[in-house]
């Protein structure tokens, strides 16, 4: 859906929830899932910076947005 890294970090993470089910986290637990976020965070991150700005001057009515 949106890029390698991005997607595979987002399902790691959801796997790892959903493993979890519904009970409390240890705090081994919860480190894990903290790391699971920090590199999904990371990810997300360097997807956005591979977005360049447009060269040259820019109208608004050229600007267009990515959902």
């Amino acid at each position: 859906m949106y890029g390698g890294r991005l997607d595979q970090a987002n399902a790691a993470l959801r796997a790892y929830v959903r493993e979890h089910g519904d009970r409390p986290w240890t705090a081994e637990e919860l480190s894990e899932l903290a790391r699971l976020r920090t590199r999904w965070t990371a990810a997300a991150r360097e997807l956005r910076m591979q977005i360049r700005p447009a060269g040259g001057p820019v109208s608004s009515a050229a600007v267009v947005t990515a959902a």
